[in-house]
């Protein structure tokens, strides 16, 4: 099973797709292929406005597993929830069967990621306030966190903060004010990987996304006791995870 599967791994906002590192090798001697995804809109030399060039990015590589017969299995962290979603739109294993194309998106994974209905964006599932620790340029075009090592590694060590912090980079704004046009989760087999000490994206406001949003569509879930970067402080943790929704009894 493992080998004709390729794990997409979707970074969230203001972070590199190597963030994903260690829990790209535990898949990958567990016998999956993986593939990372840079989004454009993170550290661009020109600010986007808005995310259609990441969900561009996303669509293509999902496409490039599918076309060597591949399952997919996208695994998305935070913000890059949003736009992997409409990435896989017609991309699903069950509707690429149904035209005679190979391979197709068999599950999603989101990793304290955000579940959003259509026509809603990551501003708008917050309300539609910028939230306190968003540091936004006067032009309003690019975004940056104030408190990393408080948001987003509140359980790692001291060298991971550092090393993860010194990786971070600038993000598009306005790509938080896109809107959704398709929520892959209602056809897409998909799992939440709940993580309890959560600062960016609170254990309330997660539950809140599985068990409001997308109610009724049976979405999985699984705990880990981890921050907003349980790739980093929790790699092994997370690589089972994904390993199970991706049917192992493990």
């Amino acid at each position: 099973m493992a080998e004709s599967t390729t794990i997409l791994l979707v970074p969230g906002a203001w972070h590199s797709p190597d963030c994903y590192d260690l829990v790209a090798q535990q898949l990958e001697v567990a016998g999956y292929k993986t593939d990372k995804v840079h989004l454009p809109s993170f550290s661009p030399l020109n600010h986007h406005l808005d995310f259609e060039a990441d969900v561009s990015q996303i669509r293509k590589q999902i496409e490039s597993a599918c076309n060597q017969g591949q399952k997919v299995i996208v695994v998305a962290h935070s913000y890059g929830g949003i736009p992997s979603n409409e990435a896989i739109k017609g991309l699903d294993l069950k509707t690429r069967e149904q035209s005679g194309l190979p391979g197709g998106v068999s599950h999603l994974f989101f990793c304290c990621s955000f579940i959003i209905a259509e026509g809603q964006s990551l501003i708008s599932a917050f309300g539609g306030n910028d939230l306190p620790w968003f540091m936004i340029s006067e032009d309003r075009l690019e975004v940056k966190p104030a408190t990393p090592d408080e948001i987003f590694y509140n359980d790692c060590s001291q060298t991971q903060v550092d090393s993860a912090i010194a990786a971070l980079g600038p993000h598009s704004y306005q790509v938080f004010h896109s809107r959704c046009t398709y929520a892959a989760w209602k056809d897409v087999p998909s799992t939440y990987l709940y993580c309890l000490r959560d600062a960016a994206i609170p254990i309330s406001v997660q539950e809140k996304m599985v068990k409001e949003t997308a109610e009724g569509f049976g979405v999985a879930t699984q705990v880990v006791d981890a921050s907003h970067s349980p790739f980093l402080s929790k790699p092994e943790e997370t690589a089972l995870a994904i390993r199970r929704s991706a049917g192992e009894d493990i």
